[in-house]
């Protein structure tokens, strides 16, 4: 009976664990969690204040004892007991308020990692995951989990050319028979573009500005090619030279200067990738062309960009943001038909 009884309230939970974003999927509900990856914790008593959207409006905000933080650094766990315990709090919201559900709620998780991991990090995701509650962990690569979001057949034997541009990194991955063939994991993603704007008002304009100030920008006026708009907006910030705050317009072309070798790294990590396809893949890209996912990918005139670098048609996902999650619930809608595709990490005995 008991049995019988875990089995009908056990949860089957697909996590995106990104840099910038958590997304959480139950099985037979869809999507029930979208929150920024940030944590703000009180420095003396080592509590965590806040998590997700109410944490993420503390964001250089805080006085000198809170810290709001991200505690993912381009896609790798920076600080294990904190993501455990927002990962517990993403799962608890998700589990609901049913008294059986809390108290049998023996979770199967399904989560994903980049394809450039390592053992150990790929470990210590798993590691996070059971610490938080799951009874059992499947690992799945991100550009494998995009792929499925967008509904493509990746169990043939054909090629399917996939780049995921998060946050914290870009994935690139030609995926045949339900596997990735070739793939470059590059830690060069949408943080990093803010970065870049970050430095460039320093550099350029003597201007000290926030990492959100510098994504708001990235996003209104933010461009990978000329466009012909010629937006621009004003910035406010800290005059580094005074030290007063200080006002200022930027266009659009400026801020294209300052995110463009970024930009250009993803590209050669897509055209290196290219050029290590087996040949008899090639022909398959070359009808489907570069498929994009991620928020980054939304940045104006990206895939123009891709398109005329690699001489391939560029599609979009519909709402890339929440492509690899989606794709953690065709997973998990049929997981005996997917489980030889995941990744399930050895645990080695220790010798006597």
């Amino acid at each position: 009976m008991i049995k019988n009884l875990g089995e009908k309230f056990s949860k089957s939970i697909g996590v995106d664990l990104g840099t910038s974003r958590t997304l959480i999927y139950i099985k037979g509900k869809g999507i029930v969690t979208n929150e920024p990856t940030v944590v703000a914790l009180n420095n003396k008593t080592n509590q965590i204040l806040a998590i997700g959207n109410e944490a993420e409006e503390m964001v250089g905000k805080t006085p000198s004892h809170i810290n709001a933080i991200k505690p993912l650094t381009n896609g790798v766990i920076s600080d294990f007991e904190v993501v455990e315990k927002m990962l517990r709090y993403f799962l608890d919201q998700a589990k609901g308020k049913n008294f059986f559900s809390r108290i049998l709620d023996w979770p199967r998780l399904v989560i994903g990692i980049p394809t450039g991991g390592t053992e150990v990090e790929k470990r210590a995701v798993e590691d996070v995951a059971r610490s938080a509650g799951a009874k059992e962990v499947y690992l799945v690569e991100e550009p494998v989990a995009a792929a499925l979001g967008d509904r493509l057949s990746i169990k043939e034997s054909k090629g399917i050319l996939v780049v995921d541009v998060g946050g914290g990194t870009t994935e690139v991955a030609v995926i045949s028979l339900g596997g990735i063939v070739v793939a470059k994991s590059l830690r060069v993603a949408g943080d990093k573009l803010n970065e870049d704007i970050i430095y460039y008002f320093k550099e350029r304009f003597k201007l000290a500005i926030g990492e959100k100030t510098a994504e708001e920008i990235k996003i209104f006026i933010g461009s990978a090619i000329d466009l012909g708009s010629n937006q621009e907006t004003k910035v406010r910030g800290r005059d580094l030279t005074r030290g007063l705050p200080k006002e200022i317009k930027v266009k659009e072309e400026e801020i294209r200067e300052a995110i463009t070798p970024s930009l250009m790294k993803i590209v050669d990590a897509i055209k290196g990738t290219i050029e290590i396809t087996p040949p008899e893949l090639l022909g398959d890209i070359m009808a489907s062309g570069v498929i994009l996912s991620g928020g980054t990918s939304l940045l104006r005139g990206f895939d123009k960009l891709v398109g005329d670098a690699v001489d391939l048609p560029v599609k979009i996902i519909e709402d890339p943001i929440t492509a690899v999650i989606r794709g953690m619930g065709v997973i998990l809608e049929d997981l005996d038909s997917w489980r030889d595709f995941l990744i399930t990490l050895s645990r080695e005995k220790p010798p006597f």
